[in-house]
């Protein structure tokens, strides 16, 4: 049982561990984005865009126009931080991989009170035929 849940554990572990690694990446993706001035090409992209035809009749075209603006508005916006988001990637990252470590630390006590806890099970003697 025991070899079990640390077996749980671990893929837990590697999943967090994914999980983290994957939001660093778009956090300092986002953030160079934003310093660089790349967000507006990425709104024009997004207004540019068109749905495929065989798309249009189970796609209602006003609510992705509508979609489209709230993009281009939104990314606009984001663009007139961009020299605050510079000075984000010196904290944001070390943020993500500081919660990753309790988030891990957490994960580990609760593995590590759940395999003490199996171990106090009294052993029935009870064989399964």
């Amino acid at each position: 049982m025991t070899t079990f849940l640390w077996a749980v554990t671990g893929v837990l572990a590697l999943l967090w561990s994914g999980l983290a690694w994957a939001t660093a990446a778009v956090v300092r993706w986002t953030v160079e984005a934003l310093s660089t001035g790349r967000v507006t090409e990425l709104g024009q992209t997004a207004v540019s865009f068109k749905l495929p035809v065989w798309l249009e009749p189970f796609v209602d075209t006003g609510l992705v126009t509508m979609v489209q603006g709230l993009t281009q508005w939104l990314l606009e916006m984001a663009g007139s931080g961009a020299p605050l988001a510079g000075s984000l990637i010196g904290w944001l990252v070390p943020l993500v991989w500081g919660t990753w470590g309790i988030g891990l630390l957490v994960l580990l006590v609760i593995a590590g009170v759940l395999h003490v806890l199996i171990k106090r099970l009294p052993k029935t003697g009870m064989v399964a035929a």
